[in-house]
């Protein structure tokens, strides 16, 4: 790790350190306990409870480190803790996809997008990088595999690298988008500010997370394992040197995590989606929400009902524009008996 010389039989190429390993897998279970006692504080299970997910798959990842640190040619050791480390940052992102989601049933007249959205057409993507980042880092890490089907592998990483810059880039562009709506609207609350703010910061954090893996691996399929005239000191200093990975993995990622225990989005946003702030920019409202009237494999393909807009459907779920008294009488009606309901409607 020191020298970045070539330990010989290592399927690391270096010995790993059999110390970091320890300190991370301990960090992330603190964070990650932090994250469970908060999901049970806030009740926000369904918006955050993937926090816990990912500290734990963190845990995991590292505690198969630990272990192949003491037997660095062992090839499944070296294999579960590459597939592990790769699979916890993009499910962080989809959390990230699901805050926003929840910032924008807060401030729906303003949002780009249907809020639920946001989830469905980012999780659609997630599930596509998940899926490469797994196959490949399988095929790149069992190097008893064909070289060809190893070559597969980090292709099929290397697509799922630069799709998730794609997409991370995508998700701040949209969260700017509505950001710029707000303020030229002269909606500037606190709970929407510092909501995305930590969002930013996080989404952030994951980009350069990214760029070092894309980085990573482009050299990676620069260096030809097979052949006899192979030398492991010209690969790139960023693969020879163990403390790379440290620095811009497991570090970036566990000040996300703190990050998200420190600036919780429960702190900021509603519990309920039903909850939005009103056009005064102070006045927070219980209406009844957004009703989706479309299936969920049609909010796939078309997640900016582009067909809605054409033919005018989105006015009618325009729910913010009714009287605030409105929305409560539609409410109360709603938990009476069918009864009491019919008797209010013919007075």
């Amino acid at each position: 790790m020191e020298n970045g010389k070539y330990v010989e039989g290592s399927i690391w190429l270096y010995a790993p350190n059999k110390g970091a390993p320890v300190f991370f897998a301990v960090a992330f279970l603190a964070t990650g306990a932090v994250h469970f006692w908060q999901a049970m504080h806030y009740k926000s299970w369904r918006l955050t409870g993937l926090y816990v997910f990912c500290a734990l798959v963190f845990v995991a990842g590292f505690i198969a480190r630990e272990l192949g640190a003491f037997d660095y040619k062992d090839l499944v050791k070296y294999i579960v803790s590459i597939c592990l480390c790769y699979a916890a940052p993009p499910l962080y992102e989809l959390a990230n996809y699901y805050v926003l989601g929840r910032i924008l049933y807060f401030v729906p007249y303003y949002s780009p997008i249907h809020p639920g959205r946001v989830l469905t057409t980012f999780a659609a993507i997630s599930m596509v990088i998940e899926t490469l980042n797994g196959v490949g880092a399988s095929y790149v890490s069992n190097q008893s595999l064909p070289t060809k089907t190893q070559q597969a592998g980090k292709t099929l990483l290397q697509a799922a690298l630069v799709m998730q810059l794609v997409v991370v880039t995508l998700f701040i562009t949209l969260a700017v988008t509505f950001q710029i709506r707000c303020r030229r609207n002269g909606i500037n609350h606190v709970k929407v500010n510092q909501a995305l703010l930590t969002l930013y910061v996080s989404s952030t954090i994951i980009m350069v997370r990214c760029i070092y893996r894309a980085v990573e691996f482009f050299d990676l399929s620069n260096a030809n394992y097979s052949s006899p005239d192979f030398d492991p000191s010209t690969l790139s200093p960023i693969i020879r040197y163990e403390w790379f990975f440290y620095v811009f993995e497991a570090t970036l990622m566990l000040c996300n995590s703190v990050l998200l225990n420190i600036r919780h989005p429960r702190r900021w946003l509603p519990k309920s989606t039903k909850v939005y702030l009103a056009r005064d920019g102070i006045t927070e409202i219980r209406g009844p929400g957004y009703q989706q009237e479309r299936n969920f494999l049609v909010t796939l393909v078309d997640p900016f009902d582009v067909y809605g807009m054409i033919k005018g459907r989105d006015q009618t779920t325009r729910f913010w524009d009714t009287d605030p008294m409105d929305n409560l009488k539609t409410e109360a009606n709603a938990e009476l008996p069918v009864a009491a309901r019919r008797v209010n409607e013919t007075v």
